[in-house]
């Protein structure tokens, strides 16, 4: 029989072969005996004559053995385990609690690991009352070695992952033996680093409530954050924001202690804790905002959160986090101290609202002005740190400093002051409030800087589209009332539309050496598309503005369709401008609706059609529903261009949402379409032959029932056969098993068309219903 120990050394190994071949025999080993095969796998843990990989193997395949955790409580394992033998069971945890003294790391760390699983299944069961005893008696063992000490609290870490049932008593002397491994002065760096770990978990579960314990926890972990220790420091800070997610609420005796600590951490960067000392902070202000939302949300809430105490210490932050902001420093270390320290501060802001204001503005003011650089610019990204939480009033003083900010010498100041007014658009515009972020009076130096900077550098001239698109986004909301201020409010941009589609035109302009540029003409497209759609096309500027555009993207869409993409990476972004522009043009064709220039349906039409050709289904939904949308605007006469339509309808190209768009412009056309009907029906029954096309086909034949009335008798008997054989189970045969439930929703719905309207057919025997 071959050694226990050269099978989990060749369970290890890299020849597939001999590694399969032994991971059998260990899965026989386990089937044939699993008390032994357990007694085994101890025992080689245990062993100090084996290998340390084996040792480490060996602890792995016991923890899998017994995993609890995680687990059913009639999982096999766990049966398996409560049903061995007891004194095979103990000699098992004799051995587990053995291998906690090794002087072999990989050794002692997987029986702690291991120790904790069966704690799981053991102590609620009450057959390993002693472990806490003897873990305990580790720690107070004199003259107990340091890995012996580091393993025991390395097992009380993973045994208090979650609540074991232990009595409070227990509890608490597990919590003191930690607290006095992290406060003994000559205690190992290692084993103060394992107990400051292990309280991390157990203080979870400890009395937080008592003056007294809480006093010995709070003083435990600040002299832990104090250590010139780097890692001891940091799992101090750790276990800190453990404590503030459960207990923020007993915590303001400690707060200027903690704020001290922060002010510490920060000077010393990454290696004094800084970002786990910030994410304290960032916990206390998550748990007091998910308070807030829950009172507010509960009707039955007998008080609201008091947040009160814990205003000072974040006003007191506020100065500390926008330090860090001047930091010149450009690693990774510094770059991720200042994205939480940002969080930090937005997260701040919303828990103190206009509190922060004050405080972040003596910061903005010192130094928006500053001759570096790098000064203005912490001073406008300040101020982006700052818009969630306070009022409008408090805030509409930085509207000033932002647009003198975009005026900047240095792009990086323009691109983060471009930035925090695209924010503070998203954020705040709300033009039918009687508080606005802006005015009318400030409202065209405002448009006038974003149209220049909208030719600025690329990344700056993206974000300065972006603000434009969020402008004209608050203005959604009003554009469509009635009322006579709210159409005053919705025209204010109508003075400037044509200087700002003649930018935003010219910024989505393609270079000759890169025809189909992107992220830049995506901004700039989704930023016209979003003006003209808020725009009051009764305001005479405003229609004379659109009117003018359309014919520039009709041109901009047909060099797109023309032009020849000489990548994969230029044809995606062909497909993606092509998106864009029919989106666009469509946006424009709605909103002028009854005013729109009849002439050009042809040349829209044709356009919409070529676009239907591409291999593009986003391209092609969108050219689809913008041919919906001109047949809607040009009414009855739509007819005339349907020659042009119909060169491109054939089964090749047909689609969903093309075929739901014919549906709808046969509601549009209604008997005026019959002298195309017959062409229409033709292809559509050519299309049954495409499964996954047969349910969109068979709503069509219901909608062109309701179109033309009466007249679908002629029709009537050969769609009645369809919609019989669509019931068919061969009507499946093409489709994927998996997909078979929702094809047959599809299809049923198909079947029923709209289930409201009743179709009536006269004929010359009598009437026929069709549903």
């Amino acid at each position: 029989m071959m050694s226990f120990t050269k099978i989990l050394r060749d369970a290890q190994d890299l020849d597939d072969s001999i590694r399969y071949a032994a991971e059998r025999d260990l899965s026989e080993l386990q089937q044939l005996d699993f008390p032994n095969f357990l007694l085994s796998l101890s025992a080689e843990l245990a062993s100090d004559e084996s290998l340390p990989e084996c040792r480490r193997f060996a602890g792995i395949i016991l923890k899998n053995s017994v995993e609890a955790k995680y687990s059913e409580d009639n999982n096999l394992h766990i049966r398996q385990w409560i049903n061995l033998d007891p004194l095979i069971k103990s000699q098992i945890k004799e051995s587990l609690l053995t291998t906690l003294g090794s002087l072999v790391p990989d050794a002692w760390h997987a029986s702690s690991q291991v120790i904790a699983k069966l704690a799981y299944i053991d102590i609620p069961s009450r057959d390993w009352q002693d472990l806490i005893g003897r873990l305990l008696g580790n720690m107070a063992q004199q003259g107990a070695s340091p890995p012996l000490q580091q393993a025991t609290l390395e097992a009380l870490e993973y045994m208090f992952e979650e609540f074991l049932g232990l009595e409070q008593d227990k509890i608490d002397d597990v919590l003191d033996a930690v607290i006095r491994a992290m406060n003994r002065a000559e205690q190992s760096s290692q084993v103060r680093l394992a107990a400051v770990k292990a309280l991390q978990n157990v203080v979870m579960f400890a009395n937080f409530a008592n003056d007294d314990c809480r006093n010995c926890i709070m003083t435990a972990i600040c002299d832990a954050a104090k250590s010139d220790g780097a890692v001891i420091k940091h799992a101090a800070f750790g276990c800190l924001s453990a404590i503030a997610s459960k207990y923020y609420r007993m915590l303001e005796p400690y707060t200027e202690s903690i704020l001290s600590l922060t002010t510490e951490a920060l000077k010393g960067g990454v290696e004094s804790g800084a970002l786990q000392c910030i994410e304290f902070w960032i916990t206390i202000c998550e748990k007091v905002i998910e308070l807030r939302k829950q009172n507010k949300h509960d009707a039955h809430a007998i008080s609201t959160v008091d947040c009160s105490f814990i205003e000072k210490p974040l006003s007191s932050l506020v100065p500390v986090l926008l330090k860090t902001l001047l930091k010149q420093e450009r690693d990774d270390d510094a770059k991720a101290i200042f994205i939480s320290a940002i969080k930090c501060l937005d997260l701040v802001a919303i828990t103190i609202g206009d509190a922060v204001v004050p405080i972040a503005m003596q910061f903005v003011e010192v130094n928006i002005k500053a001759s570096d650089w790098q000064s203005r610019w912490a001073a406008t990204f300040a101020i982006a740190g700052i818009l969630q939480g306070p009022s409008i009033e408090k805030l509409s003083p930085v509207v000033r400093l932002l647009l003198d900010r975009m005026e900047d010498r240095n792009v990086e100041v323009r691109g983060t002051a471009v930035c925090t007014l695209r924010r503070m658009f998203d954020l705040l515009h709300s033009p039918a409030c009687a508080n606005r972020i802006f005015t009318d009076a400030n409202l065209p130096r405002i448009v006038a800087v974003l149209a220049k900077r909208s030719e600025d550098v690329p990344d700056v001239s993206e974000e300065a589209c972006r603000a434009i698109y969020f402008l004209a986004k608050g203005y959604e909301s009003i554009s469509s009332e009635l009322g006579h201020s709210k159409k005053e409010i919705s025209s204010e941009l109508s003075s400037f539309l044509s200087d700002v589609f003649d930018v935003l035109f010219s910024t989505s302009a393609p270079a000759k050496e890169t025809p189909f540029r992107l992220p830049t003409s995506a901004s700039a497209y989704e930023a016209l598309c979003e003006v003209v759609r808020v725009s009051n096309i009764q305001d005479y500027k405003a229609s004379v503005a659109i009117g003018v555009l359309m014919p520039c993207i009709m041109r901009r869409l047909n060099m797109v369709l023309d032009g020849k993409a000489s990548s994969s990476g230029d044809k995606r972004n062909k497909y993606d401008l092509l998106v864009l522009l029919c989106d666009l043009l469509h946006v424009i064709v709605q909103k002028l609706g009854n005013t729109f220039p009849v002439w050009r349906t042809p040349y829209v039409l044709l356009l919409f059609c070529r676009v239907l050709t591409f291999d593009s289904s986003a391209a092609r939904d969108k050219a689809a529903l913008a041919i919906g949308a001109l047949a809607h605007v040009v009414g009855p006469n739509f007819v005339d261009h349907m020659p042009i339509l119909l060169q491109h309808f054939n089964v090749k190209l047909l689609f969903p949402i093309y075929l739901q768009v014919i549906g709808d412009i046969f509601l549009v056309l209604g008997d005026e379409i019959l002298p195309h009907c017959d062409y229409i029906m033709d292809v559509l029954y050519r299309g049954l032959s495409k499964p996954m096309l047969k349910p969109a086909i068979l709503e069509c034949f219901g909608e062109i029932s309701l179109a033309i009335g009466k007249n679908f008798e002629k029709y009537l008997q050969a769609v009645m056969r369809r919609l019989k054989d669509a019931a068919d189970p061969e009507y499946y045969d093409d489709v994927l098993e998996e997909d078979e439930v929702d094809y047959s929703n599809q299809l049923r719905q198909g079947i029923t068309g709209y289930k409201g309207p009743e179709i009536w057919v006269e004929s010359s025997g009598g009437s026929n219903r069709f549903q």
